[in-house]
């Protein structure tokens, strides 16, 4: 019982997220749960712990989603790159990721903790871009300059309202930048 109600105290924690950044509060979430603030309170010691529970979630999401991208054998090495390259679990899709920068002044470790979690394909796409050089799927181009290239994009995302700014989502950026980077890497065919 104590492990499902977690799930679901997560759960709703992304979905007030999503509505409210870091306003959200633990009443927030008793109320949408119809359960006391108490109850929470045996389950998480703090919103800080909250907040930690959600990067949990997202770490373990994600890890599944590259799991699976790796188990396709239908897919080749530019298929799975780009796949990673985008990958986001459907349950962040409209949490907008620009908000977790809001994190790094209130909340440090939490918000290291949660990029951590939002980094760690990396070295996957990287492996999948090497092997795609290696198989003449793409263009010879330097790896630590092309990830360097997708980091900072992505760190630049979140680090700034350029997005929003410009009427976009997270997921919309990702997509475009995926888009304009792969045309430039793609092997003549």
């Amino acid at each position: 019982m104590t492990a499902e109600l977690k799930e679901r105290i997560v759960d709703v924690a992304i979905e007030e997220f999503t509505l409210m950044g870091l306003k959200f509060t633990m009443n927030d979430i008793a109320r949408q749960l119809g359960i006391s603030k108490k109850t929470i309170y045996t389950i998480f010691d703090s919103k800080k712990d909250v907040l930690e529970g959600i990067a949990d979630r997202y770490s373990a999401d994600f890890r599944r989603m590259q799991e699976d991208i790796e188990a396709d054998r239908s897919l080749n090495n530019k298929q799975k790159f780009e796949r990673i390259l985008l990958a986001l679990p459907a349950k962040y899709y409209n949490i907008g990721l620009n908000r977790i920068y809001e994190l790094s002044d209130k909340y440090p470790k939490q918000y290291k903790y949660l990029m951590a979690a939002v980094n760690m394909g990396w070295q996957i796409a990287e492996k999948y871009l090497r092997d795609g050089i290696r198989c003449g799927e793409f263009k010879e181009v330097s790896v630590p300059v092309f990830m360097s290239m997708v980091r900072g994009t992505v760190e630049r995302f979140m680090q700034s309202s350029v997005l929003y700014d410009n009427g976009m989502t997270y997921e919309q950026g990702k997509q475009e930048m995926v888009r304009i980077l792969m045309k430039g890497i793609e092997a003549n065919e």
